[in-house]
């Protein structure tokens, strides 16, 4: 599996494969899916919502905020500034300098 997963619920998985991208869970345990997610190494990128992100224990968020790859984006109305920390920290760039 590579290139970009999704995990949710239905309605926040249809979205995702109606756009093309067909690696994807529908889980209500979001969380278990996830863990098992990071350990594999074909896996690029994973999507998850962001309240399900909010969820998530404490241990979890840290794993994955210093996951590399797979890299986790959370989608939703989380603070654009962890993602463009999390995008510096993975390319190197800060693409939103000005």
């Amino acid at each position: 599996m590579t290139g970009i997963t999704v995990i949710g619920n239905h309605d926040f998985v249809l979205g995702f494969k109606l756009a093309g991208i067909h690696n994807s869970f529908i889980e209500e345990n979001v969380e278990s899916r996830l863990t098992t997610l990071l350990a594999e190494k074909e896996v690029d990128i994973l999507v998850v919502h962001d309240e399900d992100y909010k969820k998530f224990s404490s241990g979890l968020k840290k794993r994955i905020f210093e996951s590399v790859k797979p890299i986790v984006i959370a989608v939703g109305s989380l603070e654009e500034d962890d993602l463009r920390a999390r995008i510096k920290k993975v390319i190197g760039v800060d693409l939103y300098k000005k």
